[in-house]
């Protein structure tokens, strides 16, 4: 038995509970969790924004060490440092034919399986594919990645979503290219990362806006050339701060417009 955090029903508070996970089958693999982040996605699950069976065990950003594998799977052995990856490509759909992997219409089918029992036998679901928000949880292999030596687990975590959908924008999405210029629209997890990656790329010019004072030192830090308080002179602002020729990428990372 581990311990999880259970959602029993849309609009349930979660419940911390014992759950039985099985020994991982053939392709999967069985993590200990050091670290799962916390994404505004889990709570538009547990309230209904977003549709997945339930009970389920959320929490899709995680980070942790390989205890078991099943046969066949070869990427990863116990004792490694591994990410979870909640949206694994499937490598059939047309989507991953044209090689926008990130885009993949099955992405999150195993989200209906039944991956664990409660104590009292009742089947429980895997939320986004990967059930963080447990001490331990059994996932396809397609779901974990493996870490490079000296990448703290507990900085490891955000890499599964925060992380990865900022660097998605800028590099799958947008395109970003060197010396184009890029404003990015709220600073908070995603945003910081959707900066980061706008500087890896060689953005000439890229302005944080947010509706805080309080983030500018943050923005900076992650790459930010400019920060703007956002307001309905926001637009202005921008051109100004570009030749009046505004920006040549805007990235909306605050999830509503």
């Amino acid at each position: 038995m581990v311990r999880a955090a259970v959602l029993p029903a849309v609009g349930a508070p979660l419940e911390i509970t014992d759950i039985e996970l099985p020994d991982p089958g053939p392709g999967q693999v069985r993590v200990r969790l050091a670290a799962a982040g916390v994404c505004h996605s889990d709570l538009s699950l547990s309230d209904g924004t977003m549709r997945v069976p339930v009970p389920a065990v959320l929490g899709h950003e995680g980070a942790g060490t390989v205890v078991a594998v099943g046969e066949g799977v070869t990427g990863v052995a116990p004792g490694d440092g591994v990410i979870l990856n909640w949206a694994p490509s499937c490598g059939r759909c047309h989507a991953c034919s044209l090689g926008e992997v990130w885009l993949c219409g099955n992405a999150l089918n195993g989200a209906a399986d039944v991956y664990a029992r409660t104590a009292d036998g009742t089947d429980l679901h895997p939320g986004l594919n990967v059930a963080a928000f447990a001490e331990e949880t059994v996932v396809s292999a397609s779901c974990v990645l493996p870490l490079p030596d000296g990448i703290p687990l507990t900085d490891a975590a955000l890499l599964g979503c925060a992380v990865l959908t900022g660097y998605g924008a800028v590099h799958h999405s947008a395109r970003v290219r060197e010396g184009e210029t890029v404003a990015v629209y709220g600073v908070g997890g995603v945003g910081l990362a959707t900066l980061q990656a706008a500087r890896i790329a060689g953005a000439s010019k890229i302005v944080a806006v947010d509706v805080s004072p309080g983030k500018e030192e943050l923005a900076r830090a992650a790459g930010a050339t400019d920060y703007v308080i956002a307001s309905e002179n926001t637009a202005r602002e921008i051109r100004g701060l570009t030749g009046k020729q505004g920006v040549d990428v805007a990235v909306e990372c605050v999830g509503r417009a």
